[in-house]
């Protein structure tokens, strides 16, 4: 077995791509908790801006929460279409979706679907990297270069994270734009108050709130592993000089 301090850059690396698995697997986590496993979180926003009342006609805070959760159900696969989704407006039971809502969401759909098998390959090339520097090194060493990996992961995820934190806080419309042009290659997502209510709905402040908890339970769970990880090289008591 190899000394920690005998390491060889391929071995970093490997450990630096650890880290890098684990903060990608725990961002695509963090956003699927806030849009799916936090109670009542999406009815609270709704009630906390009265979003109802920007619909075009008269919807309950109940239709629009049926509503999210039929298309969250289905952008995860666990609902075939949109086309049952009805809600009552102005006394009328209708469909709530348009055509074009309804294509916009299909190719928001296959983005998160896409989201959730980039996860299930991080996982693996974690798994695969984690044998791979285990089978190099005692289980003492492997411990602290991994953890060391994950603070330059974090590190340099930080970095990106605070210049992605200003350009929100400066023109969070902005990069809400742009997110829209580099993840869609179609012009469905731009959607027009008078016509589609979906954006009535799903109003910008909502997802500054969502980009808010995301980032929050992301960032805490982040920490925590930060904390954990400079534990283990200090108790450790291993000579980082080279790392």
């Amino acid at each position: 077995m190899k000394k920690i301090h005998e390491n060889p850059l391929t071995h970093k690396i490997a450990a630096f791509l650890c880290g890098l698995c684990l903060i990608l697997i725990l961002l695509i986590t963090s956003l699927q908790a806030v849009c799916y496993w936090i109670p009542n979180w999406w009815r609270n926003e709704y009630a906390k801006y009265n979003t109802p009342q920007y619909v075009n006609g008269e919807m309950s805070l109940d239709d629009a929460v049926h509503v999210t959760e039929d298309m969250l159900e289905y952008c995860i696969g666990r609902l075939d279409t949109l086309d049952n989704t009805e809600v009552t407006i102005d006394g009328v039971k209708q469909p709530f979706f348009t055509e074009r809502e309804k294509s916009h969401l299909y190719d928001c759909r296959v983005l998160f679907q896409k989201g959730i098998r980039v996860r299930v390959i991080a996982a693996l090339l974690l798994v695969g990297l984690v044998i791979y520097i285990f089978m190099h090194y005692s289980k003492r060493d492997a411990t602290v270069l991994l953890a060391k990996g994950y603070l330059k992961a974090i590190a340099f995820v930080a970095v990106v994270a605070v210049i992605i934190a200003i350009m929100c806080a400066i023109d969070f419309t902005w990069v809400f734009t742009e997110f829209h042009h580099i993840f869609f290659d179609n012009d469905l997502w731009i959607l027009y108050p008078d016509k589609d209510n979906l954006i009535n709905i799903m109003q910008e402040v909502v997802f500054f709130d969502a980009a808010k908890w995301i980032a929050g339970i992301w960032l805490a769970v982040c920490a925590v592993l930060a904390v954990i990880s400079i534990f283990i090289i200090k108790s450790k008591r291993i000579p980082d000089s080279t790392f």
